[in-house]
């Protein structure tokens, strides 16, 4: 009687193919979960970007001016009323994360100018609550040249 041990060449070969199959796979399904986290990252920090860009603009916009004499002349979002018109860009800001350098615009669409007299603050007139600016958002990814548009409201307010 003759006993040995041990696989065949075809059994090695099978078992060999098997694993191979399995790892290629593996890999596969690495490579494009990889892919889509990566895509995710750039879209999270165009976001976050954007998000940034938008409330920069807004707080500027809701900054009170004044004259050379300290008096109080209004909002800065009142100025933006008589001085732009559709299509202009009121807002630019360069921005880096993680050595990524991001650009954002914000443009004029258009405006919603509510007629009602608003309450005067220290004997000035300005827009009322119901005023807005409708704006779209702009941000470009400088370094990979993706880039996002969002809507955006401005909406005034004391």
């Amino acid at each position: 009687m003759n006993k040995k041990r041990g696989f065949t060449l075809i059994e090695l070969i099978v078992a060999i193919l098997f694993f191979g199959i399995a790892s290629a796979s593996i890999g596969i399904f690495y490579a494009s979960n990889s892919r889509r986290i990566v895509e995710s990252e750039k879209s999270a920090r165009m976001e976050v970007v954007s998000q940034r860009a938008y409330e920069t603009c807004r707080g500027e916009l809701m900054r009170r001016k004044y004259d050379a004499g300290g008096n109080y002349e209004g909002l800065v979002f009142d100025s933006v009323w008589g001085k732009c018109n559709q299509g202009d860009i009121i807002f630019t800001i360069n921005d880096t994360i993680n050595g990524i350098h991001y650009n954002s615009e914000i443009v004029i669409d258009s405006f919603q100018f509510d007629k009602t007299e608003a309450a005067s603050k220290d004997g000035v007139k300005g827009y009322s609550s119901g005023s807005r600016i409708w704006a779209t958002l702009k941000t470009k990814n400088l370094s990979f040249g993706d880039s996002v548009k969002m809507q955006t409201i401005f909406s005034h307010h004391r």
